[in-house]
């Protein structure tokens, strides 16, 4: 019996192969049975549920500086395409300005006067030269400044970080540094280290803390390379860029923020 649930085997399948035998004379159904049930229609969350991924690290000289593993449940989860999908819009609802205004009639310049008499012109009644059927008049039911924010529940946008970093780890596109400290300034030594990387037009650097100001500087002329903090870290700047760099301090400190209990 526990052979079939270790095997992954459905307890559908288990239930309708097994023959349900009891020596009592009441007819209860076996502890073992009972066990496996319990076993298979309860998910199992246990930590090691996923395998850890090993990457090698390297630094802007392409110098080999040992491996680094990363956590399973964090950088090879299951890649979901509605949770995505969700997230970015999200995002892009939430930093929408919604300054769009329109004028009411009674924001509307003019006078207030009735155009002509109610009667006697054979003309079609009219109150106000600001209605919205005027040249010049007001705006039926137009957009006001507002939020574009939705509610997105905490999980499931920690759960796209995950997704999109997974992504990027299944590409082979994400690259370990053991730290993102240049030596000088000069945006050529980044244009090179660019140009020396295969099929990646656009790359995100993600350091943990304040970005080295050296580093600042020698990206700040580049329109294909941005640099972030671990802070600013979201899914859709992951998907604007082919590339993934990261330090392992910032790797580490992702991996804590996500091993983080959700405050509720």
């Amino acid at each position: 019996m526990w052979d079939l649930v270790k095997q992954g085997v459905s307890c559908s399948r288990i239930f309708s192969t097994t023959t349900v035998t009891s020596n009592s004379s009441n007819g209860e159904i076996p502890s073992d049975l009972l066990m496996a049930k319990k076993a298979m229609s309860v998910p199992d969350r246990t930590q090691g549920v996923y395998q850890d991924l090993v990457i090698p690290v390297t630094n802007f000289h392409y110098e080999d500086k040992g491996l680094m593993a990363l956590a399973g449940d964090v950088f090879d989860v299951p890649i979901r395409k509605d949770i995505v999908h969700r997230v970015v819009r999200w995002q892009l609802a939430k930093r929408q300005q919604g300054t769009h205004s329109t004028k009411t009639i009674s924001e509307v310049s003019g006078t207030g006067r009735k155009p002509h008499p109610q009667k006697g012109t054979g003309r079609a009644r009219q109150g106000s030269l600001r209605s919205p059927h005027m040249r010049g008049g007001s705006t039926m039911h137009g957009p006001k400044p507002r939020s574009h924010a939705f509610k997105l529940n905490k999980k499931v946008r920690r759960l796209g970080l995950k997704i999109a970093l997974s992504a990027r780890a299944a590409e082979g596109k994400l690259v370990i540094f053991d730290d993102l400290s240049v030596p000088t300034h000069k945006t050529k030594n980044i244009v090179n280290w660019v140009n020396g990387l295969d099929d990646s037009k656009k790359l995100l650097l993600v350091d943990d803390g304040a970005i080295n100001e050296k580093l600042k500087l020698a990206t700040q002329n580049i329109h294909y390379v941005n640099v972030l903090p671990t802070i600013g870290l979201n899914v859709y700047s992951i998907l604007q860029h082919d590339t993934l760099v990261m330090s392992r301090a910032a790797v580490n400190r992702i991996v804590e923020r996500m091993h983080t209990p959700i405050n509720r």
